[in-house]
């Protein structure tokens, strides 16, 4: 297990599981993870206002117990693992048990970004492979310095300027979406699968056309990395149209490129909408680090 390891990056967080590990459950801050047997992980994050306590966020982690977990909630001494694991943050560690489960968890904080994570470990049965929390703590980074955010969930992977905020996010199992924005700025991701099927009676070109209307403009073919692509772009065509753009309830300037990884049977797909132009620089930058892993 401690061989094959996979990366999950989400809203600023990103730490490494097992590769039989799966997410279950997302959130704007939150993500849970579970492996054949049911839940084994869940963790939690915020930006901290004014001063962080660990003992106060203790009790309100007991509080947000069922009633008969609320007394079973304790403090523990920080293993020395976990503390070098952690050598980033300021850390505490708790634990709580029911019947059937037990819990043992971390309380983080980074005074670098001002941000606070819980970190939970569930237990069935026998003891948990400490090895494996201790590579999942130590692997743990919620805050980068050049601006970007990694997104990293199931097959996709994205690097997005850290100024957009996800707004809302699907995750069906041929058509997955994230929307991010910045003001009336919009950029949204798109995933499709199977491509094979999808443009077994259509070509890249038309299926496009089902993504976005194009109005009175074409989208045009091309390639972006030897992959097959189509792009498409809308502007105000007018001086005035440009200048009451601003001022219209929905977008004036589009863009959208699509493109087609054959060998991965995938179709991605960025779109940009806002209502004065869009930044050429950061739509290249978003495209070129869409992909699939």
């Amino acid at each position: 297990m401690l061989n094959r390891w996979k990366e999950i990056a989400w809203y600023g967080m990103r730490f490494k599981i097992p590769a039989d590990w799966q997410l279950s459950q997302i959130g704007i801050r939150y993500l849970a993870i579970e492996d054949e047997n049911g839940p084994v992980m869940e963790i939690k994050w915020a930006p901290v206002k004014g001063h962080f306590s660990h003992s106060t966020h203790l009790k309100r982690l007991s509080a947000l117990q069922k009633r008969q977990l609320r007394k079973s909630v304790r403090p523990e001494p920080l293993s020395s693992e976990w503390d070098r694991a952690l050598s980033g943050f300021t850390a505490s560690e708790f634990s709580w048990q029911s019947p059937s489960t037990r819990g043992r968890g971390v309380l983080l904080y980074c005074p670098t970004c001002r941000h606070a994570t819980l970190v939970q470990f569930f237990q069935q049965g026998a003891n948990p492979d400490q090895a494996v929390s201790v590579r999942i703590l130590n692997s743990i980074r919620d805050h980068r310095s050049d601006g970007q955010i990694l997104w990293s969930t199931y097959d996709i992977r994205a690097l997005v300027p850290e100024s957009y905020h996800l707004k809302s996010y699907r995750f069906d199992a041929g058509h997955y979406m994230l929307d991010f924005a910045e003001g009336s700025q919009h950029i949204v991701l798109y995933r499709w699968s199977m491509a094979s099927v999808l443009l077994d009676k259509q070509d890249l070109v038309q299926f496009a056309k089902t993504v976005a209307s194009f109005g009175r403009s074409e989208p045009v073919a091309g390639t972006i990395d030897g992959h097959d692509m189509v792009e498409w772009s809308t502007t105000p065509a007018a001086d005035w149209q440009r200048r009451l753009s601003r001022f219209k309830r929905k977008a004036s300037y589009g863009w959208l490129g699509i493109w087609h990884l054959q060998a991965k049977n995938r179709i991605l797909g960025v779109k940009a909408e806002g209502k004065k132009p869009l930044d050429t620089a950061v739509l290249e930058h978003v495209c070129s680090h869409y992909e699939i892993i």
